[in-house]
């Protein structure tokens, strides 16, 4: 499953559950459209405004950055947003490969909307993924208006993704993710391998460079580019999930071009491919069981027993599809329905009634769980990070020993967990590893968010993150879902004091 994007995301695809939670938390940092942003707007908006005015002037090229090893920034021509007149948009152009400042170049779509009140500086932000689009996500304006007041915000849509340089090697994810993801015959395990390489060789095909050059720290020498690029100003950066990772990469990277950075629901950088999705799958497993059990305490549950209830339509599902409208539901959608839920508790009473509904012989309920996923979109993005990052199972044989033991850790969902990452085992590039622990010795004080129910990123995360950095501030969290900020008023006030004032906690405010 994805290192995550921000509870966000998930929301964005169901509109009542975006209402609902506003209304809860009286915020706005939840409605965050990521989903569907595969159009390349800033391509419309380039043929459709020939002679619209600029809403901002060019910026003038920056001298060499020391940083990047003397890569000079382009001067940066901004528009108005095609999908968001409120927002200036700009196309920044950076080296496919770090190393090769002069070799192929490619660009990244930057958004800013500019501070309200009095400017303290710009705050660049990422929601997660790996795949998610930042320019969707900073266009729903998620920070609280006295941030947005004080900061220039800023995103970006990283490499690989949506408006900048994305890949181009989609055409055989369908097909590969249909598969039974727990194969228990070898025409099903022939399958799902022949499948998974397929998505590899298509972007071997058609993304070489990408598929070789979309690591995390390519990512954080992009930020640094930003950085450099929009005015050389020391770094705000809020990152969320796998966001978090680009902020201790950057730490580890560029430590003295920090002014703060927020870390919100940690990606542990100490843990490498297997030991990340081994530790993800305890916490998802964790996650779907309390979804169970709420609902057996429900009396309103549509099912006595909703653990008994899924084991049974995985069952049905393991003998043929369960019909859902015009289409099916099958092992793959069962499985990543489960997951989805993972990651927000105000689903949970959706997963009861659509495995009712199943149990029944409707698969519908169920399937739309799934597409929810689904819709997170950028797969191809978010497996080349994946892959690369760290080293992986290489062939059908080790990957299937992996996979097996996730099996066995959750029988329920831990062959999904593994093989949706199963086109690493073919990966047509070679794997580095940037695993290790991040101290950022010489940064300012780092605040690391923890959410004690989250499941796709899970709170140790953030403890041992905190403690390991130099100057690290534990913020901790007592709720359910992925990600903390925007789901509790102590949560924002702790961040909200930090940015603007560069106040931490004297301690753990453990936010209820």
């Amino acid at each position: 499953m994805p290192r995550g994007r921000s509870v966000a995301a998930v929301l964005a695809t169901i509109p009542r559950l975006r209402t609902a939670l506003v209304t809860a938390l009286s915020m706005t940092t939840t409605l965050t459209l990521i989903a569907g942003c595969a159009s390349n707007g800033l391509d419309e908006a380039a043929e459709q405004s020939a002679d619209r005015p600029t809403s901002a002037p060019p910026s003038a090229p920056a001298g060499p950055a020391e940083s990047l090893g003397g890569w000079v920034a382009p001067g940066l021509d901004w528009t108005t947003c095609d999908d968001n007149d409120a927002f200036d948009c700009t196309m920044l152009e950076v080296p496919l490969d770090w190393d090769d400042l002069a070799g192929e170049q490619i660009e990244l779509a930057v958004a800013r909307h500019p501070a309200d009140g009095d400017r303290i500086g710009m705050l660049v932000s990422n929601p997660g993924g790996p795949g998610a689009s930042g320019l969707d996500y900073v266009f729903a304006e998620p920070f609280d208006e006295s941030v947005s007041e004080r900061f220039d915000l800023v995103s970006w849509d990283p490499r690989g993704v949506g408006r900048s340089t994305a890949f181009d090697c989609d055409d055989q994810v369908d097909e590969f993710l249909a598969n039974d993801p727990d194969p228990d015959t070898p025409a099903e395990q022939t399958a799902i391998d022949s499948d998974a390489k397929a998505v590899a060789d298509d972007c071997a095909a058609n993304s070489p460079g990408l598929a070789a050059n979309v690591g995390t720290d390519d990512v954080a020498r992009d930020l640094e580019a930003i950085r450099v690029a929009l005015g050389d100003e020391p770094l705000t950066y809020m990152g969320f999930s796998y966001g978090t990772l680009i902020g201790l990469r950057y730490l580890d990277l560029f430590p003295t071009k920090v002014r703060a950075i927020v870390l919100d629901g940690v990606v542990d950088p100490t843990l490498g491919f297997e030991a990340w999705l081994e530790q993800q799958t305890v916490a998802i497993d964790a996650s779907v069981s309390r979804a169970f059990e709420a609902c057996d305490d429900d009396p309103d549950c549509p099912v006595d027993d909703l653990a008994a209830t899924y084991d049974k339509v995985q069952a049905m599902v393991e003998e043929e599809p369960i019909p859902a409208g015009t289409e099916e539901l099958g092992p793959a959608q069962l499985q990543t329905g489960a997951v989805y839920v993972s990651y927000e508790q105000l689903l949970w009473p959706d997963l009861a009634d659509a495995l009712a509904d199943a149990a029944d012989g409707d698969g519908r309920a169920m399937l739309n769980l799934a597409k929810g996923y689904y819709d997170f979109g950028g797969y191809t993005a978010y497996a080349a990070v994946e892959c690369l990052d760290s080293p992986v199972p290489v062939g059908s044989e080790a990957f299937r020993a992996f996979a097996d033991r996730l099996r066995a850790i959750s029988p329920r969902i831990g062959g999904s967990v593994a093989n949706e990452l199963l086109p690493c085992a073919y990966w047509p590039a070679p794997t580095g590893s940037i695993v290790g622990p991040v101290v950022a010795e010489g940064a300012p004080p780092v605040l690391v968010l923890g959410n004690r129910g989250d499941a796709a990123t899970p709170y140790a995360n953030s403890q041992r993150v905190a403690d390991t950095l130099a100057d690290g501030h534990l913020v901790s969290f007592d709720g359910e879902g992925h990600t903390s900020y925007g789901r509790s008023a102590c949560v924002n006030k702790a961040v909200n004091a930090y940015l603007i004032d560069l106040d931490v906690p004297r301690s753990d405010p453990d936010c209820r």
